[in-house]
């Protein structure tokens, strides 16, 4: 099965958390009902989380940019004689993930606020962890009211699990996970085709609180406070769309409390 819009450009934009919201919309419905669309978006992330293991996690010099941007546009670098470099279609995928990747990925990477925190690096580890194995939740439920009650006696606290249904955010479930050396709860939202990994434990603050936005091996992150908890949120959704999500969650689990929006 083709699709037309499989090879637009567009699609590494959606990869990327770069378009615009309402092209991101229009992205999240069609991969939704897109089988060949989502198999390319499966090609494209498997390519850049490729790319990221293995390019060097340094800053490549100006040179060494120029170079892949003269190989994408076969033009002849040095003294080589001047002809067209036919690259197959794989080659040409590769040296245009390269130029993005030396351009803009690693200098997120290297650039985000707390990119480098290893507690950032362990909630990474587990969103992908609970993608790749099947084992994003325990306890499967759109109903928040079969969430919450489903961690009593498993955790030392008890997790607030708002209903976001109606704001776009729908709960899939919860799951018991691990961070920092301690059990957390994993509470699972929905945005379209996106999976949202909530962790979350109780914290210090009386008050909501977010910090700045991390960007991570191509996820977006969000750290924060409410309820009594400190909680980290994880996704591929654009950082926008996290963003709203965290303070919707933030004002579903603490309602009237100080700076929630």
């Amino acid at each position: 099965m083709t699709c037309e819009h499989a090879s637009d450009a567009g699609l590494s934009g959606y990869v990327d958390g770069e378009l615009p919201v309402e092209q991101q919309h229009w992205w999240d419905q069609h991969l939704g009902e897109c089988p060949a669309c989502r198999a390319e978006l499966a090609r494209l992330r498997a390519l850049s989380a490729s790319l990221k293991r293995h390019l060097p996690p340094r800053e490549p010099s100006s040179a060494f940019r120029e170079d892949l941007r003269r190989l994408l546009r076969a033009e002849p670098v040095g003294r080589r004689p001047r002809s067209r470099i036919r690259l197959p279609e794989w080659g040409a995928a590769l040296a245009a993930g390269l130029v993005f990747a030396v351009g803009f990925g690693l200098g997120h990477q290297t650039g985000g606020a707390g990119a480098g925190d290893p507690i950032v690096a362990q909630v990474v580890a587990g969103h992908v962890r609970s993608l790749e194995v099947d084992h994003l939740v325990d306890v499967v439920s759109s109903e928040h009211h079969v969430v919450k009650p489903w961690f009593a006696g498993k955790l030392d606290f008890s997790p607030p699990v708002p209903d976001l249904a109606e704001e776009g955010f729908p709960l899939i479930g919860g799951r018991i996970d691990y961070l920092g050396g301690r059990q957390v709860a994993a509470l699972v939202y929905q945005r379209g085709p996106h999976r949202i990994n909530l962790l979350l434990w109780p914290g210090t603050a009386t008050r909501c609180t977010r910090g700045p936005s991390v960007v991570k091996q191509g996820f977006n992150l969000a750290h924060g406070q409410a309820a009594g908890m400190e909680f980290w949120a994880v996704s591929d959704l654009n950082r926008q769309e996290l963003e709203e999500f965290v303070t919707r969650w933030q004002h579903g689990a603490a309602p009237g409390e100080e700076g929630c929006a």
